[in-house]
């Protein structure tokens, strides 16, 4: 199970370097297998299609995204100090993973064949741990409230918005082709975030 495990991080990290150069629908499962060094026959057994890995991929930042938002929300301290940490880890977590950031970068300017090609791999299940996702940053939110630091504002509608800029900020490094420290933008969008939310 460990081998399996170890197999497909190789996997996982070689398919994230090749879509960044070729994109997901232009890549191939020879392609992969070259940048990961393994036996085309071998990763053809494990993951028999492209999408098979990024399902593979989606299912494991997903669930790692998830211990983060769960690690978060269960930590002592203020909810805007929370927060923040949060804003700034999941910033680099799209940062390091061109699949997530493709899932949460969609917009007019640049919602190319590839980005819809990797959210037609979402299944009910992704959407639905996102979803869950939100709900702990709207409980962030409501912690905030209970400690007097932000305004009545809807919980849930709060983090939808917040969400919606951390993908703007994505987009905008996308469409800029920027590559300077993340964190930077993730402290912009919360300085932004919270002049709105502070009471």
């Amino acid at each position: 199970m460990a081998k399996e495990a170890a197999i497909a991080d190789t996997v996982f990290e070689a398919a994230q370097k090749i879509f960044k150069v070729k994109g997901c629908a232009n890549t191939t499962l020879e392609d992969i297998a070259k940048e990961a060094k393994v036996d085309v026959k071998k990763l053809k057994a494990a993951f028999p299609s492209v999408e098979a890995i990024i399902h593979g991929i989606l299912d494991k930042d997903i669930a790692e995204s998830t211990d983060l938002f769960t690690r978060v929300i269960n930590d002592r301290g203020k909810a805007d100090v929370k927060l923040t940490r949060l804003v700034r880890e999941l910033m680099l977590r799209y940062q390091q993973s061109y699949i997530v950031s493709a899932v949460v970068s969609e917009g007019v300017e640049n919602s190319d064949s590839d980005i819809r090609f990797v959210k037609s791999c979402l299944t009910p299940s992704h959407i639905d741990r996102y979803r869950q996702n939100t709900a702990i940053l709207g409980r962030l939110i409501a912690q905030g409230q209970s400690e007097g630091l932000f305004t009545d504002a809807d919980p849930v509608e709060a983090a939808y918005l917040l969400r919606g800029m951390l993908g703007a900020a994505v987009r905008y490094r996308t469409v800029t082709g920027k590559d300077d420290d993340i964190r930077d933008h993730a402290d912009f969008v919360m300085r932004i975030f919270l002049k709105g939310l502070l009471r």
